[in-house]
Protein backbone atom coordinates (compact mmCIF):
# COMPACT_ATOMS: atom_id res chain seq x y z
CA UNK A 1 0.00 0.00 0.00
CA UNK A 2 1.67 3.23 -0.86
CA UNK A 3 0.86 5.94 1.92
CA UNK A 4 1.78 8.84 0.05
CA UNK A 5 -0.20 7.90 -3.40
CA UNK A 6 -2.56 11.26 -3.99
CA UNK A 7 -6.18 10.07 -3.98
CA UNK A 8 -8.02 11.01 -7.62
CA UNK A 9 -9.80 14.11 -7.16
CA UNK A 10 -11.94 15.91 -10.35
CA UNK A 11 -10.18 18.51 -12.57
CA UNK A 12 -10.55 21.98 -11.89
CA UNK A 13 -13.74 23.62 -13.25
CA UNK A 14 -13.17 25.44 -16.73
CA UNK A 15 -14.16 28.99 -14.93
CA UNK A 16 -12.05 28.03 -12.27
CA UNK A 17 -9.24 27.19 -14.13
CA UNK A 18 -9.74 30.71 -16.57
CA UNK A 19 -10.12 32.63 -12.34
CA UNK A 20 -6.63 30.88 -11.97
CA UNK A 21 -5.20 32.08 -15.12
CA UNK A 22 -6.20 35.43 -15.04
CA UNK A 23 -4.86 36.13 -11.40
CA UNK A 24 -1.87 34.70 -12.45
CA UNK A 25 -1.66 37.01 -15.12
CA UNK A 26 -2.02 39.93 -12.76
CA UNK A 27 0.48 38.69 -10.82
CA UNK A 28 2.70 38.96 -13.53
CA UNK A 29 1.87 41.63 -14.73
CA UNK A 30 2.18 44.39 -12.24
CA UNK A 31 6.02 43.50 -10.85
CA UNK A 32 7.31 43.57 -15.00
CA UNK A 33 4.89 46.83 -15.94
CA UNK A 34 7.78 49.19 -13.81
CA UNK A 35 5.73 48.11 -10.78
CA UNK A 36 3.02 49.30 -12.22
CA UNK A 37 3.16 52.79 -11.46
CA UNK A 38 1.83 54.48 -14.40
CA UNK A 39 -1.47 54.99 -16.09
CA UNK A 40 -1.49 52.58 -18.53
CA UNK A 41 -0.43 49.76 -16.74
CA UNK A 42 -3.18 51.14 -14.21
CA UNK A 43 -5.79 50.55 -16.43
CA UNK A 44 -4.93 47.22 -17.50
CA UNK A 45 -4.20 45.73 -14.19
CA UNK A 46 -7.82 46.93 -13.14
CA UNK A 47 -9.19 45.45 -16.41
CA UNK A 48 -7.47 42.27 -15.71
CA UNK A 49 -8.70 42.13 -11.99
CA UNK A 50 -12.18 42.70 -13.41
CA UNK A 51 -11.89 39.24 -15.91
CA UNK A 52 -10.86 37.83 -12.54
CA UNK A 53 -13.95 39.21 -10.64
CA UNK A 54 -16.38 38.14 -13.25
CA UNK A 55 -14.90 34.74 -13.79
CA UNK A 56 -15.39 34.41 -9.71
CA UNK A 57 -18.81 35.34 -9.74
CA UNK A 58 -20.36 33.84 -12.87
CA UNK A 59 -22.40 30.97 -11.42
CA UNK A 60 -20.81 27.00 -12.15
CA UNK A 61 -22.42 23.74 -13.32
CA UNK A 62 -20.85 20.89 -12.04
CA UNK A 63 -21.37 18.16 -13.90
CA UNK A 64 -19.65 14.58 -15.15
CA UNK A 65 -16.39 14.46 -13.89
CA UNK A 66 -16.60 17.57 -12.11
CA UNK A 67 -18.62 16.43 -9.83
CA UNK A 68 -17.21 13.13 -8.00
CA UNK A 69 -20.16 12.78 -5.36
CA UNK A 70 -23.21 14.51 -7.53
CA UNK A 71 -23.80 17.24 -9.97
CA UNK A 72 -24.64 20.67 -8.46
CA UNK A 73 -24.57 24.25 -9.11
CA UNK A 74 -22.28 26.49 -7.38
CA UNK A 75 -23.69 30.21 -7.17
CA UNK A 76 -20.70 32.47 -5.35
CA UNK A 77 -23.04 35.94 -5.05
CA UNK A 78 -24.56 34.60 -1.50
CA UNK A 79 -20.55 34.29 -0.21
CA UNK A 80 -19.50 37.49 -1.65
CA UNK A 81 -22.24 39.94 0.08
CA UNK A 82 -20.81 37.50 3.86
CA UNK A 83 -17.52 38.40 2.71
CA UNK A 84 -16.43 41.79 4.97
CA UNK A 85 -14.00 43.26 2.76
CA UNK A 86 -16.19 43.23 -0.11
CA UNK A 87 -18.28 45.89 1.89
CA UNK A 88 -15.06 47.32 3.44
CA UNK A 89 -13.05 47.96 0.16
CA UNK A 90 -16.74 49.38 -1.88
CA UNK A 91 -17.19 51.87 1.02
CA UNK A 92 -13.61 53.04 0.34
CA UNK A 93 -13.98 52.99 -2.95
CA UNK A 94 -16.78 55.27 -2.29
CA UNK A 95 -14.66 57.42 0.23
CA UNK A 96 -12.54 58.02 -3.10
CA UNK A 97 -15.42 58.39 -5.14
CA UNK A 98 -16.75 61.29 -2.90
CA UNK A 99 -13.14 62.79 -2.61
CA UNK A 100 -12.98 62.95 -6.66
CA UNK A 101 -16.81 65.13 -6.87
CA UNK A 102 -15.71 67.78 -3.66
CA UNK A 103 -12.99 69.06 -5.01
CA UNK A 104 -11.15 71.47 -2.72
CA UNK A 105 -8.04 72.05 -4.74
CA UNK A 106 -6.98 72.15 -8.43
CA UNK A 107 -3.61 72.09 -10.37
CA UNK A 108 -2.64 74.74 -12.45
CA UNK A 109 0.46 75.39 -14.24
CA UNK A 110 2.21 77.53 -16.80
CA UNK A 111 5.37 77.22 -19.32
CA UNK A 112 7.13 77.64 -16.38
CA UNK A 113 5.92 76.93 -12.59
CA UNK A 114 2.87 74.66 -11.51
CA UNK A 115 0.56 75.71 -8.03
CA UNK A 116 -2.65 74.75 -6.15
CA UNK A 117 -5.84 76.72 -6.72
CA UNK A 118 -8.54 76.71 -3.80
CA UNK A 119 -12.06 75.85 -4.37
CA UNK A 120 -15.06 76.55 -2.78
CA UNK A 121 -16.25 72.85 -1.74
CA UNK A 122 -18.46 71.57 0.99
CA UNK A 123 -16.19 71.48 3.93
CA UNK A 124 -17.85 68.91 6.69
CA UNK A 125 -17.92 65.88 4.01
CA UNK A 126 -14.23 64.54 2.24
CA UNK A 127 -12.95 66.36 -0.36
CA UNK A 128 -9.78 65.53 -2.66
CA UNK A 129 -7.72 67.10 -5.42
CA UNK A 130 -7.99 68.00 -8.84
CA UNK A 131 -5.09 66.98 -10.94
CA UNK A 132 -4.77 65.73 -14.64
CA UNK A 133 -5.10 61.85 -14.84
CA UNK A 134 -1.65 61.92 -16.63
CA UNK A 135 0.10 62.94 -13.86
CA UNK A 136 -1.76 61.23 -11.19
CA UNK A 137 -5.04 62.16 -9.40
CA UNK A 138 -7.85 60.42 -7.19
CA UNK A 139 -9.12 58.16 -10.24
CA UNK A 140 -5.45 56.33 -10.40
CA UNK A 141 -6.00 55.57 -7.14
CA UNK A 142 -9.30 54.10 -7.87
CA UNK A 143 -7.84 52.22 -9.87
CA UNK A 144 -5.25 50.70 -7.72
CA UNK A 145 -7.40 50.53 -4.44
CA UNK A 146 -10.44 49.07 -7.20
CA UNK A 147 -7.80 46.58 -8.32
CA UNK A 148 -6.90 45.39 -5.30
CA UNK A 149 -10.46 45.06 -4.20
CA UNK A 150 -11.63 42.89 -7.19
CA UNK A 151 -8.50 40.43 -6.83
CA UNK A 152 -9.34 40.05 -3.19
CA UNK A 153 -12.79 39.12 -4.07
CA UNK A 154 -12.40 37.00 -6.73
CA UNK A 155 -9.78 35.19 -4.88
CA UNK A 156 -12.40 34.50 -1.38
CA UNK A 157 -15.57 33.30 -3.68
CA UNK A 158 -13.99 32.14 -6.67
CA UNK A 159 -11.50 30.38 -5.26
CA UNK A 160 -12.60 26.65 -4.20
CA UNK A 161 -9.38 23.94 -4.16
CA UNK A 162 -6.01 24.33 -2.78
CA UNK A 163 -4.43 22.94 -5.87
CA UNK A 164 -5.69 26.21 -7.14
CA UNK A 165 -3.89 28.42 -4.59
CA UNK A 166 -0.76 26.38 -5.06
CA UNK A 167 -0.86 27.15 -8.71
CA UNK A 168 -1.12 31.16 -8.06
CA UNK A 169 1.33 31.20 -5.31
CA UNK A 170 4.10 28.83 -7.51
CA UNK A 171 3.15 31.36 -10.03
CA UNK A 172 4.30 34.35 -7.79
CA UNK A 173 7.59 32.56 -6.43
CA UNK A 174 9.13 31.55 -9.97
CA UNK A 175 8.06 35.22 -11.32
CA UNK A 176 9.88 36.69 -8.42
CA UNK A 177 12.60 34.47 -8.83
CA UNK A 178 12.84 35.45 -12.60
CA UNK A 179 12.70 38.70 -11.89
CA UNK A 180 15.43 38.33 -9.33
CA UNK A 181 17.38 36.79 -12.15
CA UNK A 182 17.06 39.67 -14.25
CA UNK A 183 17.92 42.18 -11.29
CA UNK A 184 21.32 40.45 -10.68
CA UNK A 185 22.41 40.72 -14.52
CA UNK A 186 21.49 44.18 -14.22
CA UNK A 187 24.06 44.61 -10.96
CA UNK A 188 26.46 42.88 -13.29
CA UNK A 189 26.30 44.39 -15.96
CA UNK A 190 25.42 48.16 -14.25
CA UNK A 191 22.80 48.63 -16.49
CA UNK A 192 21.22 51.83 -16.08
CA UNK A 193 18.08 51.18 -17.86
CA UNK A 194 15.06 49.23 -16.18
CA UNK A 195 14.82 45.90 -17.95
CA UNK A 196 16.91 47.79 -20.92
CA UNK A 197 14.10 49.79 -22.07
CA UNK A 198 13.45 53.28 -20.24
CA UNK A 199 16.64 55.54 -17.76
CA UNK A 200 14.06 57.03 -15.21
CA UNK A 201 15.56 60.36 -14.07
CA UNK A 202 17.14 60.54 -10.53
CA UNK A 203 15.90 56.95 -9.54
CA UNK A 204 17.93 53.90 -7.72
CA UNK A 205 16.17 51.16 -9.77
CA UNK A 206 16.24 47.59 -9.41
CA UNK A 207 14.70 44.50 -11.93
CA UNK A 208 11.58 46.20 -12.88
CA UNK A 209 10.89 48.42 -10.56
CA UNK A 210 12.10 51.93 -10.75
CA UNK A 211 12.42 52.38 -7.05
CA UNK A 212 14.81 49.61 -5.36
CA UNK A 213 13.22 50.03 -2.44
CA UNK A 214 9.98 48.90 -3.72
CA UNK A 215 11.37 45.99 -5.16
CA UNK A 216 13.49 45.35 -2.32
CA UNK A 217 9.41 44.88 -0.29
CA UNK A 218 8.45 43.07 -3.20
CA UNK A 219 10.67 40.33 -3.11
CA UNK A 220 10.87 40.28 0.34
CA UNK A 221 7.15 39.93 0.51
CA UNK A 222 7.51 36.92 -2.09
CA UNK A 223 10.32 35.36 -0.22
CA UNK A 224 8.08 34.66 2.47
CA UNK A 225 5.59 33.36 0.10
CA UNK A 226 8.11 30.71 -0.83
CA UNK A 227 9.40 29.81 2.74
CA UNK A 228 5.99 29.41 3.28
CA UNK A 229 5.42 27.04 0.18
CA UNK A 230 8.81 24.89 1.36
CA UNK A 231 7.33 24.58 4.90
CA UNK A 232 3.88 23.17 3.28
CA UNK A 233 5.43 20.84 1.40
CA UNK A 234 7.88 19.33 4.13
CA UNK A 235 4.80 19.23 6.77
CA UNK A 236 2.31 17.90 3.95
CA UNK A 237 5.13 14.95 2.83
CA UNK A 238 5.45 13.66 6.69
CA UNK A 239 1.78 13.61 7.14
CA UNK A 240 1.62 11.55 4.04
CA UNK A 241 4.94 9.53 4.71
CA UNK A 242 6.35 10.38 1.19
CA UNK A 243 9.86 9.51 0.38
CA UNK A 244 10.39 13.07 -1.06
CA UNK A 245 9.38 16.30 -1.39
CA UNK A 246 9.62 19.34 -3.39
CA UNK A 247 10.62 21.83 0.23
CA UNK A 248 13.90 21.52 -0.68
CA UNK A 249 13.28 23.00 -3.94
CA UNK A 250 11.65 25.79 -2.79
CA UNK A 251 13.87 26.70 0.15
CA UNK A 252 16.47 27.25 -3.15
CA UNK A 253 14.12 29.93 -4.52
CA UNK A 254 14.17 31.26 -1.38
CA UNK A 255 17.41 31.79 -0.73
CA UNK A 256 17.12 33.28 -4.58
CA UNK A 257 14.84 35.75 -3.50
CA UNK A 258 16.83 36.76 0.22
CA UNK A 259 19.33 37.30 -2.08
CA UNK A 260 17.35 39.51 -4.32
CA UNK A 261 16.56 41.39 -1.70
CA UNK A 262 20.15 42.13 -0.93
CA UNK A 263 21.07 43.01 -4.14
CA UNK A 264 18.37 45.09 -4.37
CA UNK A 265 20.35 47.76 -1.57
CA UNK A 266 17.16 48.67 0.17
CA UNK A 267 18.22 48.98 3.95
CA UNK A 268 14.96 49.18 5.31
CA UNK A 269 14.17 45.98 3.63
CA UNK A 270 16.99 44.52 4.57
CA UNK A 271 16.51 45.40 7.74
CA UNK A 272 13.04 44.48 7.85
CA UNK A 273 13.33 40.58 6.19
CA UNK A 274 16.03 39.92 9.25
CA UNK A 275 13.20 40.88 11.71
CA UNK A 276 10.85 38.58 9.59
CA UNK A 277 13.90 35.64 9.81
CA UNK A 278 13.59 35.93 13.65
CA UNK A 279 10.01 35.94 13.51
CA UNK A 280 10.18 32.90 11.05
CA UNK A 281 12.80 30.80 13.79
CA UNK A 282 10.05 31.32 16.53
CA UNK A 283 6.90 30.31 14.58
CA UNK A 284 9.11 26.90 13.11
CA UNK A 285 9.47 25.37 17.04
CA UNK A 286 5.88 26.25 17.01
CA UNK A 287 5.40 24.38 13.60
CA UNK A 288 7.12 21.64 14.51
CA UNK A 289 5.80 21.06 18.22
CA UNK A 290 2.40 21.32 16.49
CA UNK A 291 2.97 18.53 13.52
CA UNK A 292 5.42 15.85 15.25
CA UNK A 293 5.45 13.57 12.74
CA UNK A 294 9.02 12.25 11.37
CA UNK A 295 10.25 12.65 8.26
CA UNK A 296 10.85 9.58 5.70
CA UNK A 297 13.06 11.17 3.08
CA UNK A 298 16.08 9.03 2.22
CA UNK A 299 19.27 10.74 3.22
CA UNK A 300 20.88 10.81 -0.58
CA UNK A 301 17.91 13.53 -1.76
CA UNK A 302 19.00 15.31 1.24
CA UNK A 303 22.71 15.41 0.41
CA UNK A 304 21.87 16.10 -3.06
CA UNK A 305 19.85 19.32 -2.56
CA UNK A 306 21.58 20.80 -0.18
CA UNK A 307 24.81 20.55 -2.84
CA UNK A 308 22.75 22.39 -4.80
CA UNK A 309 21.71 24.76 -2.36
CA UNK A 310 25.58 25.05 -1.60
CA UNK A 311 26.23 26.12 -5.37
CA UNK A 312 23.27 28.67 -5.84
CA UNK A 313 24.65 30.69 -2.54
CA UNK A 314 28.10 29.73 -4.06
CA UNK A 315 27.01 31.72 -7.33
CA UNK A 316 25.43 34.54 -5.99
CA UNK A 317 28.03 35.16 -3.28
CA UNK A 318 30.58 34.77 -6.08
CA UNK A 319 29.05 37.32 -8.34
CA UNK A 320 26.92 39.72 -7.13
CA UNK A 321 28.88 42.42 -5.15
CA UNK A 322 27.59 43.47 -1.44
CA UNK A 323 29.74 46.19 -1.35
CA UNK A 324 27.48 49.33 -2.39
CA UNK A 325 25.02 47.61 0.18
CA UNK A 326 27.62 47.62 3.01
CA UNK A 327 28.28 51.07 2.19
CA UNK A 328 25.15 52.33 2.20
CA UNK A 329 24.50 50.54 5.78
CA UNK A 330 28.45 52.13 7.10
CA UNK A 331 26.80 55.34 5.80
CA UNK A 332 23.66 55.13 7.97
CA UNK A 333 25.72 53.93 10.94
CA UNK A 334 28.20 56.94 10.72
CA UNK A 335 26.04 59.61 9.70
CA UNK A 336 28.44 60.80 7.39
CA UNK A 337 28.05 60.98 3.05
CA UNK A 338 24.46 60.29 4.36
CA UNK A 339 23.70 63.40 6.77
CA UNK A 340 21.69 65.16 4.14
CA UNK A 341 19.95 62.85 2.99
CA UNK A 342 18.62 61.62 6.90
CA UNK A 343 18.14 65.68 7.96
CA UNK A 344 16.06 66.01 5.02
CA UNK A 345 14.03 62.96 5.86
CA UNK A 346 14.11 63.91 9.51
CA UNK A 347 12.51 67.58 8.49
CA UNK A 348 9.34 65.59 5.99
CA UNK A 349 8.73 63.81 8.85
CA UNK A 350 7.50 67.07 10.70
CA UNK A 351 6.37 68.68 7.61
CA UNK A 352 4.64 65.35 7.42
CA UNK A 353 2.80 65.19 10.85
CA UNK A 354 2.18 69.20 9.74
CA UNK A 355 -0.18 67.95 7.24
CA UNK A 356 -1.99 64.82 9.21
CA UNK A 357 -2.55 67.38 11.97
CA UNK A 358 -4.57 69.68 9.14
CA UNK A 359 -7.05 66.67 7.45
CA UNK A 360 -6.52 63.56 9.63
CA UNK A 361 -10.46 63.77 10.24
CA UNK A 362 -11.71 63.77 6.76
CA UNK A 363 -8.40 63.29 4.24
CA UNK A 364 -6.85 65.67 1.49
CA UNK A 365 -7.64 63.48 -0.86
CA UNK A 366 -6.19 60.17 -2.24
CA UNK A 367 -3.23 60.68 -4.64
CA UNK A 368 -3.29 64.45 -3.09
CA UNK A 369 -0.07 64.61 -1.43
CA UNK A 370 2.06 65.37 -4.05
CA UNK A 371 0.33 68.15 -4.48
CA UNK A 372 -0.64 69.77 -1.30
CA UNK A 373 2.47 68.32 0.48
CA UNK A 374 5.77 70.60 -1.41
CA UNK A 375 4.03 73.91 -1.86
CA UNK A 376 2.50 74.15 1.24
CA UNK A 377 3.80 72.61 3.93
CA UNK A 378 7.52 71.70 2.73
CA UNK A 379 8.63 75.30 2.13
CA UNK A 380 7.59 76.09 6.38
CA UNK A 381 11.55 74.04 6.68
CA UNK A 382 13.33 75.63 4.08
CA UNK A 383 16.50 73.47 4.51
CA UNK A 384 14.19 70.99 2.35
CA UNK A 385 12.02 73.71 0.32
CA UNK A 386 15.19 74.39 -1.44
CA UNK A 387 12.84 77.44 -3.18
CA UNK A 388 10.41 74.72 -4.70
CA UNK A 389 13.60 73.04 -6.56
CA UNK A 390 12.61 69.44 -4.93
CA UNK A 391 9.38 67.99 -5.28
CA UNK A 392 8.20 65.45 -2.59
CA UNK A 393 5.57 62.65 -4.65
CA UNK A 394 5.72 60.37 -1.42
CA UNK A 395 6.42 61.30 2.68
CA UNK A 396 8.52 58.19 2.93
CA UNK A 397 6.27 56.81 5.99
CA UNK A 398 3.02 55.24 4.45
CA UNK A 399 2.04 55.22 8.40
CA UNK A 400 1.77 58.88 7.92
CA UNK A 401 0.58 59.31 4.22
CA UNK A 402 -2.41 56.97 3.83
CA UNK A 403 -4.26 58.25 7.08
CA UNK A 404 -3.72 61.89 5.69
CA UNK A 405 -4.78 61.03 2.25
CA UNK A 406 -7.32 58.91 3.31
CA UNK A 407 -8.47 60.39 6.97
CA UNK A 408 -10.48 59.20 9.77
CA UNK A 409 -12.98 56.99 7.42
CA UNK A 410 -9.86 55.63 5.40
CA UNK A 411 -8.00 54.22 8.24
CA UNK A 412 -11.06 52.74 9.59
CA UNK A 413 -12.01 50.98 6.72
CA UNK A 414 -8.52 50.04 6.49
CA UNK A 415 -8.01 48.54 9.90
CA UNK A 416 -11.25 46.82 10.23
CA UNK A 417 -10.33 44.51 7.00
CA UNK A 418 -6.90 43.96 8.68
CA UNK A 419 -8.61 43.44 11.58
CA UNK A 420 -10.94 40.82 9.79
CA UNK A 421 -7.86 38.72 8.62
CA UNK A 422 -6.34 38.51 11.83
CA UNK A 423 -9.44 37.06 13.62
CA UNK A 424 -9.98 34.56 10.60
CA UNK A 425 -6.76 33.52 11.23
CA UNK A 426 -7.01 33.46 14.52
CA UNK A 427 -10.29 30.94 14.19
CA UNK A 428 -8.29 28.69 12.19
CA UNK A 429 -5.83 28.49 14.44
CA UNK A 430 -3.14 29.84 11.65
CA UNK A 431 -0.41 29.45 13.49
CA UNK A 432 -0.40 25.92 13.33
CA UNK A 433 -0.59 26.35 9.17
CA UNK A 434 3.12 27.15 7.16
CA UNK A 435 1.04 29.40 4.32
CA UNK A 436 -0.68 30.92 6.87
CA UNK A 437 1.81 32.09 9.22
CA UNK A 438 4.73 32.40 6.85
CA UNK A 439 2.35 34.44 4.72
CA UNK A 440 1.57 36.72 8.01
CA UNK A 441 4.96 37.27 9.31
CA UNK A 442 5.40 38.76 5.66
CA UNK A 443 3.03 40.73 5.79
CA UNK A 444 3.81 42.26 8.76
CA UNK A 445 7.62 42.63 7.55
CA UNK A 446 5.65 45.27 4.74
CA UNK A 447 3.85 46.86 7.60
CA UNK A 448 6.95 47.42 9.03
CA UNK A 449 8.74 48.76 6.43
CA UNK A 450 6.22 51.24 5.65
CA UNK A 451 7.34 52.72 9.17
CA UNK A 452 10.21 54.05 7.32
CA UNK A 453 9.45 54.15 3.48
CA UNK A 454 5.94 53.58 1.55
CA UNK A 455 6.55 50.77 -0.31
CA UNK A 456 2.17 50.48 0.05
CA UNK A 457 2.20 53.33 -2.48
CA UNK A 458 3.90 50.69 -5.00
CA UNK A 459 0.43 49.07 -6.96
CA UNK A 460 2.74 45.73 -7.41
CA UNK A 461 3.78 45.52 -3.70
CA UNK A 462 0.48 46.75 -2.59
CA UNK A 463 -2.21 44.15 -4.58
CA UNK A 464 -0.11 41.47 -4.08
CA UNK A 465 0.25 41.96 -0.40
CA UNK A 466 -3.71 41.93 -0.20
CA UNK A 467 -3.92 39.22 -2.83
CA UNK A 468 -1.14 37.11 -0.67
CA UNK A 469 -2.91 37.59 2.18
CA UNK A 470 -5.89 36.69 1.33
CA UNK A 471 -4.99 33.73 -0.55
CA UNK A 472 -3.52 32.24 2.57
CA UNK A 473 -6.44 32.69 4.16
CA UNK A 474 -8.92 30.73 2.18
CA UNK A 475 -6.02 27.84 1.78
CA UNK A 476 -6.50 27.75 5.62
CA UNK A 477 -10.35 27.51 5.67
CA UNK A 478 -10.33 25.32 3.05
CA UNK A 479 -7.88 23.31 5.24
CA UNK A 480 -9.75 23.87 8.28
CA UNK A 481 -11.99 20.75 10.00
CA UNK A 482 -14.82 23.30 10.20
CA UNK A 483 -15.05 23.76 6.41
CA UNK A 484 -15.44 19.91 6.29
CA UNK A 485 -18.44 19.63 8.61
CA UNK A 486 -19.97 22.55 7.15
CA UNK A 487 -19.66 21.33 3.41
CA UNK A 488 -23.06 19.87 1.90
CA UNK A 489 -23.60 16.27 0.76
CA UNK A 490 -23.34 15.88 -2.65
CA UNK A 491 -24.79 12.41 -3.07
CA UNK A 492 -27.86 12.14 -6.08
CA UNK A 493 -27.81 12.76 -9.17
CA UNK A 494 -29.69 15.66 -9.24
CA UNK A 495 -28.57 19.54 -10.32
CA UNK A 496 -28.56 21.32 -7.35
CA UNK A 497 -28.07 24.41 -6.66
CA UNK A 498 -25.98 26.12 -3.79
CA UNK A 499 -23.33 28.90 -2.71
CA UNK A 500 -19.75 28.43 -2.38
CA UNK A 501 -20.31 29.24 2.34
Amino acid sequence: MNIAAHKHRPPLHPLERALVTSLCAEAVFLPWAFGTMHAWSQILSAGLAGVAFSFAIWPRNYLGNLAAGGEFRLVAWPRLLRFPLFWLGGALLVLLGVQAANVAWEFQMSSKAWWMHRLPHVEWIPAGVWAPFERYNVWRSFLVYGAAWLCVCALWIGITRRRSLQIIFAVLVVNAVVLAGVGFIQRILNEPRVLWIRTFKDASSFASFVYQNHGGAYFGLIAAVCLGLALWHFFEGRKRMARSTPAPVWLILTAILVFAVLTSLSRGAVITLVVFGIGALMAWVILRSGNPVPTTTPRVVTVVLSLAFLATLFCVLRYVDFENLSKRFREMATMRANTDSVASRVMARKAALDMYRDYWLLGSGAGSYRYLFTPIYVRRYPEIYRNGRDFWEHAHIDWLEIPTELGLIGVLLIASAWGWCLRQFARGHGWLHPIATMVLLGCCQTLIHAVIDFPFQNPAVMITWWVVLIGSLRWLELESVDSGRQAVSRRGACLKERDLG
